[in-house]
């Protein structure tokens, strides 16, 4: 991701002034969600005088695209998740201090189909 620094007479790196801002840009378009292999093509591509900046557009409506899904996947897990919590609430109400409530075991087998298996 960044160009191979010189090296001194010691042995140790030495990294151009711009080399910070190609990191900070690697980890700010990390946090965006970019791939470290998605951001080594454009890097390439633009390292060698290209412009991948319709590249670099198409990938970040996709990564919209791809929020939303996960965002609507996570809204319908929440919305179940508080489903069951809610039957776990009733199921503790009527459970006596100190005994199990089978709660875990209402993954297994929902209060639902229980019912209707008897």
């Amino acid at each position: 991701m960044l160009p191979s620094p010189a090296r001194t007479a010691a042995g140790y790196r030495q990294y151009p002034p711009e080399a910070a801002d190609r990191v900070l840009l690697i980890r700010r378009a990390i946090s965006l969600g970019f791939s470290l292999a998605e951001l080594t093509r454009i890097l390439r591509v633009r390292d060698r005088g290209g412009a991948p900046c319709r590249q670099v557009y198409t990938l970040a409506v996709q990564k919209i695209s791809d929020l939303d899904r996960q965002i609507t996947a996570l809204v319908s897990l929440r919305g179940e998740l508080a489903n069951l919590v809610g039957q776990w609430g009733t199921r503790l109400e009527g459970t006596p201090e100190g005994q199990r409530a089978g709660l875990l075991e209402s993954l297994i087998r929902p209060q639902s189909r229980r019912k209707n298996s008897k």
